[in-house]
């Protein structure tokens, strides 16, 4: 069975899909879906032209994360090119075979794929996913909120979800939904 993981920031999701690795599902994020955009010639030029995203780093990613926070215009606007072609594969890669997990945000662009496939939403609570971010993110949590406040339709995806999981901040817990065959092999 393929499944479209989904949660908050910080939530599990990377968890549960390296957990999944173990039961031998092929799994993919979405983040390095979109990363892999950001090095296509093509999506740069629309980009760079089109929008007209300045490049002042060396990563070009840094600055679209950077236009990307500054309105919710230029949000849309990176949405509009990105998102259409991550859904794109995203399809592409489910309809390739079976066992798949993808990790995908909570964003309302994103609704109707949680709606056509099986989903899983990974609930934790605020403070363990804001100490996790801290974790592994040092001195970045101005980050951390910038995307928990992007995130704020998961009570409607939530809802469309299939399966909804707790993090209680163990990778034994996230390994004993397989156990218990809640999660399809």
């Amino acid at each position: 069975m393929n499944y479209l993981v989904t949660g908050l920031v910080c939530s599990g999701k990377s968890t549960l899909l390296d957990i999944a690795k173990n039961y031998n599902f092929r799994t993919y994020k979405s983040d390095e879906i979109v990363s892999s955009l950001y090095k296509d010639e093509h999506i740069v030029t629309i980009l760079k032209n089109i929008i007209g995203i300045k490049q002042t780093s060396e990563n070009f990613k840094d600055d679209i994360r950077d236009y990307f926070f500054k309105s919710i215009k230029n949000k849309e606007e990176i949405e509009d090119i990105v998102h259409p072609i991550v859904h794109e594969r995203i399809s592409d890669i489910f309809s390739k075979g079976d066992k798949t997990m993808i990790e995908l945000p909570p964003i309302i662009r994103n609704q109707f794929l949680f709606e056509k496939y099986n989903t899983i939403y990974v609930v934790a609570p605020e403070k363990a996913r804001r100490e996790r971010y801290n974790t592994n993110n040092k001195n970045d949590i101005d980050i951390f909120d910038q995307l928990n406040s992007i995130q704020n339709d998961y009570e409607i995806i939530k809802k469309s979800c299939n399966i909804i999981l707790e993090n209680r901040d163990s990778p034994c817990c996230l390994d004993q939904y397989f156990n218990e065959g809640i999660i399809k092999t």
